[in-house]
């Protein structure tokens, strides 16, 4: 959907006259002609007036009056910039805004505004991210690229996330094609990461608009590289990781799986172990990644125990202390009211049959991204309960439309995961599949989902909502929580 731009400028430049706003009523009953031929009177005071005419004292007449006269003296002002703008939004389609856009920008060019800038930059920002999804929209990728060159980061990143990120999602353009945009807007960013362009005053303070900064690069790399990685350009994805900030080199967990992977496909082993240490120090690891350095460390020592010792001693203990607090913050004491609920062999599989077992839920649906991206912690934590009688693991699906049955299993076999299933109910009144999920909704104060559960003796002892985006972090706060109850006496 398209940005109300019209709207948005003019608010944003009605904000920036407030200077002016206690001398307006001078002019209550000015002639516009007398106005403009005032020599005391700036473009930007003219305008001030003309919106007190407009917007305070409802004189249409005098304020469109006022208007066009400011428009014929200062054809390249202010004002006719505003003016200009406005007109993308009565674009119809992408072909017309680009012929709009095309026209402001040689009218009104960025590179002389940047000379002598105003309060505008709002309306270059607009402008240019509007144009750039014209452009990918219509499949005019060198112009996309092209004029991508003279932006700051700020608008090329939005360029970029808005239009190559969602492409490499949802598959709208082909791979080969989408990485040569790719790089080229990514070579931009990284030259451009440090111009600053975040700044703004009572927004962002230079120290987080750097921070701001590093993390939009952050994101767009983990895009790039992951595409490269698609297309097996193993050697040229190597090589964007150095432009990843310190938190942004260990901290995604899926980006850190490809890592891994590049360098056994490049050739460089003698660079795995120190990485997966690093991994492991940000709490940022798959299973795949616990595997390949349990075999690196085990190939040169087999002593039972030494695995274990050397994998805690690489853990941050102010970290790890740091997720043991926030569970701790998140248990409670709330009981609940018994259910059942159906599982893919259609038994019905009863709360009240759990008695002082230590059970996990996971309530998640097929539509939800993080539920799905946090599939691969619950199976690391599944595999590590698997042969302990006092702990069970349910996914429970809910909130689904249609063949909600069909859907969650389908998914979870076509994944491959290994996971106790179990289906929300209907609910008879509204006819929603969320019965079981809504009972506990009560004691969250929020309906969002992926939400983990931990129940024990008739009582939910443990919350929490949302996904980290590391597989080995939500193991080890589950974990920690199920220890926690294990402990009590």
């Amino acid at each position: 959907m398209r940005t109300k731009i019209s709207l948005i400028g003019s608010c944003l430049l009605f904000g920036a006259t407030m200077v002016f706003a206690q001398k307006k009523e001078d002019y209550r009953d000015a002639d516009p002609n007398e106005l403009i031929k005032s020599t005391t009177l700036s473009e930007q005071q003219l305008a001030d007036i003309q919106r007190y005419y407009q917007f305070e004292l409802k004189d249409t007449k005098r304020g469109q009056e006022l208007q066009q006269l400011i428009l014929h003296k200062y054809p390249s002002g202010t004002t006719a910039r505003l003016n200009a703008f406005q007109r993308l939004s009565g674009a119809k389609n992408s072909a017309e805004l680009i012929t709009v856009a095309e026209t402001f920008l040689k009218a009104f060019p960025y590179d002389a505004w940047k000379a002598n800038p105003t309060n505008q930059e709002f309306i270059y920002y607009s402008a240019h991210r509007e144009l750039g999804a014209a452009y990918m929209n219509t499949r005019q990728f060198d112009k996309l690229v092209a004029f991508c060159t003279p932006l700051n980061f700020k608008t090329e990143n939005e360029i970029y996330r808005w239009n190559v990120m969602r492409a490499y999602v949802f598959k709208t353009v082909g791979r080969d094609t989408l990485a040569g945009i790719s790089t080229a807007l990514i070579n931009e960013l990284v030259k451009k990461v440090n111009d600053r362009s975040y700044e703004e005053a009572g927004v962002f303070t230079p120290e987080k608009a750097a921070d701001n900064a590093r993390e939009q690069l952050d994101n767009e790399l983990n895009t790039h590289i992951s595409l490269l990685y698609d297309l097996k350009q193993y050697a040229t994805a190597k090589e964007y990781f150095r432009y990843l900030s310190p938190k942004g080199a260990y901290g995604s967990a899926d980006l850190n799986h490809i890592h891994m992977n590049i360098l056994q496909q490049t050739g460089d082993q003698q660079a795995i172990q120190p990485f997966l240490e690093n991994c492991v120090k940000a709490n940022a690891m798959t299973a795949a990644m616990y595997d390949k350095l349990k075999s690196i460390f085990t190939a040169k020592d087999k002593t039972p125990g030494a695995y274990d010792k050397y994998l805690a001693s690489l853990k941050s203990a102010e970290e790890q202390e740091a997720l043991k607090a926030s569970v701790r913050a998140h248990m409670t004491n709330q009981e609940y009211v018994p259910f059942a609920l159906e599982n893919p062999e259609g038994k019905l599989v009863r709360s009240s049959d759990w008695n002082n077992k230590i059970v996990v839920l996971d309530f998640w649906a097929t539509w939800c991204k993080p539920c799905i991206s946090a599939f691969p912690g619950m199976q690391m934590l599944v595999d590590k309960y698997a042969k302990d009688p006092q702990v069970a693991v349910y996914m429970v699906g809910t909130m689904q439309t249609g063949n909600y049955k069909e859907k969650s299993e389908g998914y979870v076999k076509q994944e491959g995961f290994r996971f106790n299933l179990l289906h929300d109910a209907v609910n008879k009144k509204t006819g929603e599949q969320d019965l079981v999920f809504k009972s506990f909704v009560p004691f969250f104060h929020s309906s969002a989902i992926p939400r983990k559960v931990i129940l024990k003796d008739g009582v939910m002892r443990y919350t929490a909502e949302g996904y980290s985006g590391s597989p080995s972090q939500l193991v080890d706060e589950l974990s920690y929580a199920i220890e926690l109850l294990k402990a009590e006496k």
